[in-house]
């Protein structure tokens, strides 16, 4: 089945609370291409979740347009996946009971499906752990089944929140490439919310880069890194030229304060 096609056209996002109006998101116009990797990249309280939200139906758009597959966002879409900062799985239920919670709430399950989970499990190295707990994995492992869980029901889009963050520098590296490799077998259109340049580089096919609130797209990145990606091409010229044009991007607009004069000036 096709994957999903996003379009966003001058979305503001307004909250009113009890100190006036806040807005999260100020005229954000995107496009993410079906089977795309899209990560957006900003500073803390721009609106990147917001955004997630909106293009998930979770919320509504104060103003502008939004719409998957050519159609207005009302509500979540039915073949949406969506993986959240923290993994979320039910303690008294095994590894695989976590992975197949989706099917059994949309009455789903099969042995095809069951069959699919225990595939999913195998393709994160966690083969052996579908009778295991959660209180016996350790943090990357149950970020790996929040994944699998996520990817179950083969989403035509999948939303990702900050879904690493929590993790060590190691166990964030390994679970990239696995997501990498599971994407791109996939081909399911996905959009990536993240804090760090280096992982976003990594994972997308582009960047759209966030300016501070009220969250505004100030540009966009484009990577053209073959797929599925390994460790060794964070220590390219390609990459590492990525990372650099992206910083930039941001010590433009101010994200990074501070930055030293170069020596010899007075």
């Amino acid at each position: 089945m096709r994957p999903i096609e996003i379009t966003s056209e001058h979305v503001t996002k307004t909250y009113r609370t009890r100190k006036g109006d806040v807005v999260a998101l100020d005229d954000v116009t995107l496009h993410v291409a079906p089977g795309e990797f899209v990560s957006l990249l900003g500073p803390s309280g721009c609106g990147k979740t917001t955004l997630l939200r909106l293009i998930g139906g979770l919320e509504a758009p104060s103003s502008g347009r939004l719409q998957i597959d050519g159609e207005d966002v009302t509500a979540p879409h039915p073949e949406l996946g969506i993986v959240f900062q923290t993994d979320l799985l039910m303690p008294w239920r095994t590894v695989l009971e976590n992975v197949l919670l989706q099917a059994d709430v949309r009455k789903t399950r099969s042995a095809a499906v069951e069959a699919r989970a225990r595939e999913l499990l195998e393709q994160v190295g966690l083969a052996d752990f579908g009778d295991s707990f959660p209180h016996q994995l350790s943090g990357g492992m149950k970020q790996r089944v929040g994944i699998c869980r996520g990817l179950l029901h083969a989403p035509r889009l999948l939303l990702m929140d900050e879904p690493f963050a929590a993790l060590d520098a190691m166990t964030r590296d390994q679970i990239s490439m696995d997501l990498s490799a599971l994407a791109e077998k996939a081909g399911t259109t996905i959009v990536f919310v993240t804090h760090s340049i280096p992982e976003a580089v990594f994972l997308s096919d582009r960047i759209y880069v966030m300016s501070a609130r009220p969250g505004k797209v100030a540009a966009e990145v484009r990577i053209e890194t073959s797929k599925p990606r390994v460790l060794h091409h964070r220590l390219e010229p390609a990459f590492l030229e990525k990372v650099a044009e992206t910083t930039a991007i941001f010590e433009s607009l101010g994200v990074f304060g501070n930055v030293p004069a170069s020596r010899g000036a007075s």
